[in-house]
């Protein structure tokens, strides 16, 4: 059965897409790989669930699935615990145990060890299982142990589950095999896919597939249809001169950490809180990112490109204007929102002009989220605790949305754009 938990509560997502978990508003919530940490705001919580994929069907769980020998080697007062009241089987343990190293028997004669408190469970859903490690104070606090019970007893497994990453990349690159054989196809440990001389990073592709695990084809397929396309492009497509693509030179912001380690070659620069600019080539039905081997021919820098991109995105939006949408009362805390997805809207912060005609709307300083290359939501900076309400959202968005950008909020003001950290921070 499902906690009854508290309405204000947020939702984070697991790895995949796998799994949500209920929390109080406050908490930090961090996914890396096949791992979500939560943190409670006054760190008196911290929980761990690490999704395994079993690739072996395991029928029922055992003490062993616990892992408590590779988790926590030095333990002691090992106890088993009631399961967890869903309908996914779980098994679980509690006790103490000494982090870090283990203590040679020399050391712990002179110097006390610290005991801490964990509490170690296994869900296991399908092919999936969720190891899940919570970690006490030294003392037992009873109401961080209801919050744990409640946050637990939210967990809710999606139907049907994703395949893992690399699964998926694999299943993918067979097909690209089976329906291009006149290509060479491999697929790297950075879930890209190349396909004769073209590439596509798989990630975003994941992405909507763990979100639609049951539209597999209809994700891939498109996909792989336009990478095959590029293929046929002639040589002057692919290495055109600027004055061939001048007009179609567009901004689009993206990760910087994901930009530096895995598509250096393309031609960027760091804006603020994370993101960096990259430069696209607009096509009918598609983009390419502009390379730095393609720059130095024709004889200008990365700046020069950002102020064409910027004319050509003003240009843009005069000819498809953006809608708008202003929720809110007009005495209260407002947000505005594009009315439509469309893969320049996050790019438009770079613009000057746009900044103005949401200071219109929103007042001097506003407050801007981009959880992805699609989207954005802004609101006045006088808008009080909606702004909160707005980076839970942000950071909701983040975790599900196709093109992910950022979980942090920016701010516009008279002096441009920065990351928004809060008033008292």
């Amino acid at each position: 059965m499902t906690a009854n938990v508290p309405d204000h509560w947020n939702t984070s997502v697991g790895p995949s897409n796998w799994f949500t978990l209920r929390h109080p508003p406050g908490w930090n919530s961090q996914t890396e790989g096949n791992i979500l940490h939560l943190t409670s705001s006054d760190d008196r919580i911290s929980l761990t669930l690490h999704g395994i994929w079993l690739e072996k069907f395991v029928e029922q769980l055992k003490d062993q699935s616990l892992l408590l020998e590779e988790i926590f080697p030095v333990r002691r007062k090992v106890q088993p615990l009631e399961p967890l009241d869903i309908p996914q089987e779980n098994l679980g343990a509690q006790g103490e145990a000494v982090l870090g190293p283990e203590t040679p028997w020399w050391k712990r004669a002179l110097t006390p060890q610290e005991w801490r408190r964990w509490r170690v469970r296994a869900i296991k859903c399908q092919n999936l299982c969720v190891m899940v490690i919570y970690l006490q104070d030294d003392e037992f606090d009873p109401e961080a142990d209801t919050i744990m019970s409640l946050v637990m007893r939210s967990i809710q497994f999606a139907e049907p589950l994703a395949d893992p990453p690399l699964m998926f990349a694999n299943r993918v690159l067979n097909i690209a095999r089976s329906q291009f054989p006149e290509h060479v196809c491999e697929l790297d440990d950075q879930l890209q896919l190349q396909l004769g001389e073209s590439r596509i990073n798989l990630f975003n592709v994941y992405r909507r597939y763990a979100n639609s695990p049951d539209q597999f084809d209809e994700i891939v397929q498109p996909a792989l249809d336009t990478l095959h396309d590029v293929q046929n492009w002639d040589t002057s497509r692919l290495n055109p001169t600027l004055d061939d693509i001048r007009e179609r030179i567009m901004p689009m912001l993206y990760p910087e950490s994901t930009w530096q380690k895995q598509f250096p070659e393309f031609a960027a620069q760091p804006w603020v809180a994370g993101l960096a600019i990259l430069y696209v080539v607009d096509e009918v039905d598609a983009y390419w990112y502009i390379r730095n081997d393609l720059i130095e021919p024709w004889g200008v820098s990365v700046e020069e490109i950002h102020d064409i991109a910027i004319r050509n995105l003003n240009a843009y939006f005069e000819a498809n204007s953006m809608e708008l949408m202003l929720t809110g009362e007009a005495d209260g805390a407002q947000l505005l929102l594009p009315e439509r997805p469309d893969a320049y809207n996050s790019a438009r912060l770079l613009s000057e002009s746009f900044h103005l005609s949401m200071q219109e709307l929103l007042g001097r300083e506003f407050i801007v989220g981009v959880p992805n290359r699609d989207f954005f939501v802004a609101v006045s900076l006088d808008s009080g605790t909606i702004i909160e309400q707005v980076r839970a959202k942000i950071i909701d968005d983040y975790d599900r949305m196709d093109h992910p950008l950022s979980k942090r909020l920016l701010l516009v003001s008279s002096d441009g754009v920065s990351e928004f950290v809060g008033r008292n921070e």
